[in-house]
């Protein structure tokens, strides 16, 4: 059986799973389904058509499946907010459902959103992905497995920031970051490789050397970036690592950032 405090509110045809603790002055809309052992501490919203996964935590005043933020929205449509498992939503935090009717906003597991940060609608957020205070994601955005957002980060719409990729604190992007390497700077570019996180990540001496070889081609090696990705297709072993990147940037409609000409050669 759920628990609900006296002063919260949960809507008629909202659907809670044994364990979930509903705190005091929260509020679940009419359409929202709530998994197993997830707890709202107190002064939370969560509306629209929502459904949150198990063992979720919102901490006071997060505020999930609220309208996009867009005027193309249809009152009254349904859009979606999908959450999985063992997230984190600190104080403060807006994710929005989808514009279109029948769209969504996808969250993986795992994920930890601290105070104040912000997905928009139509996101696509992985696994084990930190957004740091104040980060932020604009709409149809997408954020890979392992990545972090550092505070202040800003995603423009439609972007992409790769798996394990690192994002240095109030840096603003609107091309893509591709995956293991760490950017920096308003469309200032990459400094290096995410050498901690890949090491953090379990990867082994052997892997973060066939990145490094990538870095080295794609951002040093002053090939345009079609000669640069045929020279890593074709020079390269076809690693799990490579294949990552490559289809990354084959797959990019912002387009990749480019390398940071002033940081110095490191690794």
């Amino acid at each position: 059986m759920a628990k609900i405090h006296p002063t919260a509110v949960v809507e008629d045809g909202a659907i809670l799973a044994d364990g979930v603790e509903i705190g005091p002055l929260c509020y679940v809309g009419p359409h929202v389904k709530i998994g197993e052992g997830t707890r709202l501490i107190a002064h939370c919203n969560v509306d629209g058509y929502t459904t949150l996964g198990k063992n979720n935590t919102l901490h006071p005043f997060a505020a999930l499946g609220q309208p996009a933020q867009d005027h193309s929205v249809v009152p009254g449509a349904a859009t979606y907010l999908n959450v999985g498992d063992n997230n984190i939503f600190r104080e403060g935090t807006a994710i929005h459902t989808g514009t279109a009717p029948e769209s969504a906003t996808n969250i993986g597991n795992n994920n930890m959103f601290m105070n104040g940060s912000h997905v928009a609608h139509n996101c696509q957020i992985g696994n084990d992905v930190h957004f740091i205070s104040m980060a932020v994601v604009g709409g149809y955005g997408e954020v890979h497995d392992r990545a972090i957002l550092s505070g202040l980060v800003a995603i423009h719409q439609f972007c992409r920031v790769g798996k394990l990729a690192i994002i240095s604190g109030c840096s603003a992007f609107s091309k893509d970051v591709p995956p293991f390497m760490m950017a920096e700077g308003r469309n200032g570019g990459v400094k290096m490789i995410n050498k901690v996180g890949l090491q953090r990540a379990g990867y082994t001496a052997e892997q973060i050397n066939i990145v490094k070889q990538i870095f080295r081609i794609y951002y040093r090696s002053g090939l345009i970036p079609s000669i640069a990705l045929e020279k890593i297709r074709t020079e390269l072993p076809q690693t799990a690592e490579v294949k990552e990147f490559l289809d990354f940037c084959a797959n990019s409609k912002k387009g990749v950032i480019p390398g940071n000409a002033n940081s110095g050669h490191r690794d």
